[in-house]
């Protein structure tokens, strides 16, 4: 990317998946200068081409303040965070000391982890923007993405347990469950998707059944939208069908699709179901 000193200059904080390609583009489109701060261990390195080397750099999660100061030595104002981070190498930082120091007297460490960060940035003079606000195309809507559409009983077992969902999703464990028979059978937890795939299946053989429920995945009410919303992509969609399982319930307007074309065409490949409710 050629930087141009009258576009307008965005920042973006690049996890994992292909989230941070689809924003890169997007940035090529509307004509903005693009610098990318790469997480390092999730970040995908060939994301520096869709930028140059002098936009580029990757840093430790846990380096925020070298983060800030690469960002407003390039002259960026607004700031989006993208892509996931699930393996990101660890560095000892005086920021982690001083999150860790704020963490121990705050009950819900998921949802206190991303005011710590954000406040950082808020403090610094950047703003943090949220993905919705600059790339709505990206989130789903209400009602199903595809072709395929869930069951009434499905639409019901949710509804049904949507007190338990919430009271689950408030303990910052994580944003998803299980649902079979009108019954939560599994939590997701640090480990993801696959694991909570593989223990609710499990736990559905040990009740007598051999496919069949549906995953709910919320984002945490309350929590700071510019972070860490739900992701479905096309991994999400292949784990749930390989083990038989029928769609997936999220909320709309608050859960992001990684790659909506190739999703779509999965789940209706597949035969499974992405439905966005309001909440």
């Amino acid at each position: 990317m050629t930087t141009n000193g009258n576009a307008p200059k965005i920042g973006l904080i690049a996890g994992n998946r292909r989230l941070p390609f689809q924003f890169a583009d997007w940035a090529k489109r509307k004509g903005c200068d693009l610098y990318i701060a790469g997480i390092k261990g999730e970040v995908e390195s060939s994301l520096k081409n869709e930028v140059g080397s002098a936009n580029y750099e990757e840093f430790y999660v846990t380096q925020i303040s070298k983060v800030i100061r690469f960002f407003k030595r390039k002259g960026v104002k607004d700031v989006v965070m993208i892509g996931g981070i699930a393996k990101a190498k660890i560095k000892p930082t005086l920021d982690l000391a001083k999150i860790i120091a704020r963490l121990l007297v705050m009950k819900n460490k998921h949802k206190g982890l991303f005011t710590i960060i954000m406040s950082m940035f808020d403090r610094s003079g950047l703003t943090v923007k949220s993905i919705q606000s600059v790339m709505p195309e990206l989130l789903i809507g209400t009602g199903a993405l595809g072709k395929v559409t869930p069951a009434d009983e499905d639409v019901e077992a949710f509804k049904k347990n949507w007190e338990a969902i919430l009271k689950y999703i408030r303990t910052g464990t994580g944003q998803a469950v299980i649902i079979y028979k009108g019954e939560i059978i599994a939590y997701e937890n640090v480990k993801g998707t696959d694991d909570i795939v593989k223990r609710a299946v499990a736990k559905r053989r040990e009740l007598g059944g051999g496919s069949g429920g549906i995953m709910a995945k919320i984002m945490e009410p309350g929590q700071d939208d510019r972070v860490d919303l739900p992701v479905v992509g096309t991994g999400t969609l292949e784990t749930i069908a390989k083990y038989g399982f029928t769609g997936v319930i999220v909320e709309a307007g608050r859960t992001i699709v990684d790659d909506m074309a190739d999703t779509i065409a999965l789940a209706d490949k597949l035969g499974v179901f992405v439905y966005g409710v309001t909440l």
